[in-house]
């Protein structure tokens, strides 16, 4: 007997002011396998994912779940019924603890009335032992980095034992012992008859866990093909209309002139004994896994932080910054691992974002030089390929990914000299990837200097001169590019090595 789809979309269509998201879509999800919903930036692909888990509604066609039409007004509504959705922006809720956030309305109680705490963190820690991760269960979530809040997000959609597990860029904050992790937990998922929906950029992982992938472009369906008959240049091709060559180019041209240098950096409870340098013209990687202190360091350079002891010396004297207010003016800039809710400002426009940072260097006397913000947000709406109906437009009404490159745009507009890159490709497609790398290449070509965290190796890899490998809050290894690959930088970063 053959399989029913456990959801089948028939001719789907939705709009926004402005915007055709989705025209005439259908797809059918069936149980026991892993779907890629696989698309650039403002394809539709999260709308797509909004309808199934009851944040949308369909303006047009017809959404079937278990052989029943449905349509599902709240995410309650559809987690209810067995749709389960963890989102490419967090909706974790920051002041209540780990295991309160994933037993978020199905809370465990004692004498019907009092929550049992102990039995709730007990539960909370056999879920997050089977990701192959520790995270206390008692922690505030607003304490934890954006990984381990989206490590938080897995095991509360893991524990609500769906029919049906919507995955939105699951693995975009996460190192590659964590996504290796969440890939055996998906394949158990698998073996229980769970359909898993899978958005990502990642095209590696891609035949690595996927099953069948639907190509979405401009909002309608481009082809719908199995992971075994396919290969990337295809998928490139199908999701960009053209095939994206020589994906990194990096060129050579770092100096010996040291612009930074971190020495013996400390904070309590983060890292300690940080010391490293940065050369103009250079791209310096930092890796390592979640909760080594990446991103914590970053912050301390950029003022957002402050650090216990050592020193960060900025061409060749000694600075501290207070706040990241200085770091500016001393022609830093920070794109940060949350674009939410630090990277830009949701209820500005495109332009006013990326204007932001030089406004003070562009104004006529006191006025607004309208002219110069104009023609600098239209020249990075094109060079990064944002996706908006104008430059006018609302960063709040973009896509996740859209927003992440005009967090990139602003920094980039600024003329700032030094760069800081915590997972600058984040929930970017791999046409806009490519864009983004282009535009650190000529960045530093032209005298800037880059330090990259990411999560994603092929990236440190592709892009990086050197390499600083964090392990429990130390600097365990720096390397050259050229000694480098996955297994060495896996074996410095490792906890058990």
């Amino acid at each position: 007997m053959k399989q029913e789809p456990v959801i089948r979309m028939q001719n789907i269509g939705k709009s926004f002011p402005g915007v055709r998201a989705l025209n005439d879509i259908n797809i059918d999800f069936y149980p026991g396998e892993v779907h890629i919903l696989l698309g650039e930036n403002g394809a539709g692909k999260s709308t797509l994912i909004k309808i199934l888990s009851g944040v949308y509604q369909q303006d047009e066609g017809k959404f079937f779940y278990k052989e029943k039409e449905e349509i599902f007004y709240t995410p309650v509504q559809a987690l209810n019924q067995g749709i389960s959705t963890i989102h490419q922006e967090l909706s974790v809720v920051p002041d209540l603890t780990v295991a309160e956030n994933i037993f978020l309305g199905s809370e465990k109680r004692k004498h019907k009335f009092f929550l049992n705490k102990k039995l709730m963190n007990d539960e909370a820690a056999k879920y997050i032992k089977k990701i192959g991760v520790y995270i206390d269960p008692a922690k505030i979530i607003s304490e934890l980095s954006i990984a381990e809040m989206q490590m938080v997000e897995i095991v509360k959609s893991i524990s609500q034992e769906a029919s049906v597990v919507i995955m939105d860029e699951p693995t975009a904050s996460l190192s590659e012992h964590e996504v290796s992790s969440l890939f055996k937990i998906i394949r158990t998922l698998k073996k229980h008859n769970v359909a898993i929906i899978y958005i990502s950029h990642r095209l590696k992982e891609l035949f690595e866990i996927g099953d069948k992938i639907t190509v979405i472009k401009d909002g309608e369906m481009v082809k719908t093909l199995n992971v075994n008959d396919t290969n990337e240049d295809e998928l490139i091709s199908l999701m960009v209309g053209r095939e994206i060559t020589k994906f990194f180019n990096k060129k050579e041209h770092v100096t010996n002139q040291e612009v930074l240098e971190v020495k013996e950096l400390c904070k309590k409870n983060c890292y300690k004994n940080i010391s490293f340098s940065l050369k103009k013209g250079e791209v310096l990687g930092i890796s390592g896994l979640v909760g080594s202190g990446r991103t914590e360091v970053l912050l301390s350079i950029f003022g957002a932080m402050q650090y216990d002891s050592g020193e960060v010396l900025l061409h060749d004297k000694v600075v501290k910054f207070k706040n990241p207010a200085q770091a500016i003016k001393h022609k830093l800039g920070l794109v940060p691992e949350n674009r939410k809710t630090q990277g830009v400002l949701i209820d500005e426009t495109v332009m006013n974002n990326i204007t932001l940072p030089n406004l003070r260097n562009n104004l006529k006397g006191i006025f607004l030089n309208k002219p110069w913000e104009k023609k600098v947000s239209a020249r990075f709406i094109k060079n990064l390929n944002i996706k908006t109906p104008s430059s006018d437009t609302l960063v709040k009404n973009l896509s996740g990914g859209n927003q992440q490159k005009i967090s990139l745009a602003k920094w980039l507009a600024a003329n700032i000299d030094i760069l800081l890159l915590d997972e600058p490709t984040h929930g970017i497609d791999v046409n806009a990837k490519s864009e983004i790398y282009s535009l650190i290449n000529e960045y530093t070509v032209n005298g800037g200097s880059v330090i990259l965290v990411s999560s994603e190796l092929p990236e440190i890899l592709g892009i990086c001169d050197r390499v600083v490998v964090m392990r429990l809050g130390e600097v365990s290894k720096i390397l050259p590019i050229n000694e480098c690959d996955e297994e060495t930088i896996m074996k410095f970063s490792s906890i058990s090595d």
